[in-house]
């Protein structure tokens, strides 16, 4: 990846900003920006951070989010809807205040084949979607995204503009290829590539299935709960190979082997 603009070091640190705009994508999902107060955020893919509104404390911790995005001060994000929180950042109109913590974790390394797998499932999307601006030209992407089917066709469409060739697969065979992405990453990889994946655990769990196909190299971003966003409160603890790890800090990009493998399963 292209590290020139060195993302931020150190903790995550509090800000704050308001909503630029919010617009939906069918009716599952939302895409935001928001204008940060003062000095940008140097972020890489894979990171995220806490949102939340501004002066309210119910629900009183932020949502994490990947980063999408970021133009000058503006961050860009994407969320379904899928509890009380992010069902109010929904509704929040352009100019809402928020509170940000973040850039948090770790991203996306440099890949180290010249063939890149992007495999997402829905909103899994994310944190893929600047991985092209971050690549080396040497380095051919290829995304795979797997959506449910009939309602997510605004979605899917959206993601289409971000990424050519993006091979679609949903569970009801309503747009794109009838299946779901592991079995079509299944079809296009072998030693020469890299996979990298973000979406449900079940699907991360079955990316493990390239190994099969002479892949060596597969790394995950997991999905956990969070609440600091530092470390500190060790409720987004997991279980690794290497002793127990904080999705926050020490993740959320992982090894596949790190966290499906063996008995130490998370």
């Amino acid at each position: 990846m292209d590290r020139s603009g060195d993302p931020m070091k150190g903790p995550p640190a509090d800000r704050r900003g308001s909503i630029s705009f919010s617009r939906p994508l069918g009716d599952h999902c939302v895409h935001m920006g928001i204008e940060l107060e003062g000095l940008s955020s140097k972020a890489i893919p894979g990171q995220f951070f806490l949102i939340r509104e501004r002066g309210v404390l119910d629900p009183l911790l932020g949502r994490p989010l990947a980063l999408v995005a970021s133009e000058g001060n503006v961050l860009e994000f994407l969320f379904r809807v899928s509890g009380r929180g992010t069902a109010r950042l929904a509704t929040l109109p352009p100019g809402a205040a928020l509170e940000l913590r973040g850039p948090c974790g770790n991203g996306f390394p440099e890949p180290v084949r010249n063939e890149l797998v992007l495999v997402a499932g829905t909103l899994g999307i994310a944190p893929f979607i600047g991985i092209p601006s971050f690549c080396s030209e040497r380095v051919r992407i290829t995304a795979v995204l797997g959506v449910p089917g009939k309602g997510w066709e605004p979605f899917v469409e959206w993601c289409s503009e971000r990424f050519t060739g993006i091979r679609i697969n949903s569970d009801d065979g309503s747009i794109g290829r009838h299946g779901d992405p592991v079995e079509d990453t299944l079809l296009i990889v072998g030693q020469r590539h890299e996979v990298w994946g973000c979406g449900p655990e079940a699907m991360l769990r079955g990316l493990g299935r390239v190994h099969e196909k002479g892949c060596d190299r597969l790394l995950v971003s997991l999905e956990k709960r969070m609440a600091c966003g530092t470390g500190g409160c060790l409720g987004c603890s997991i279980r690794t190979g290497s002793g127990s790890k904080r999705v926050c800090v020490d993740g959320p990009v992982f090894e596949w082997r790190q966290v499906f493998g063996g008995s130490h399963e998370i």
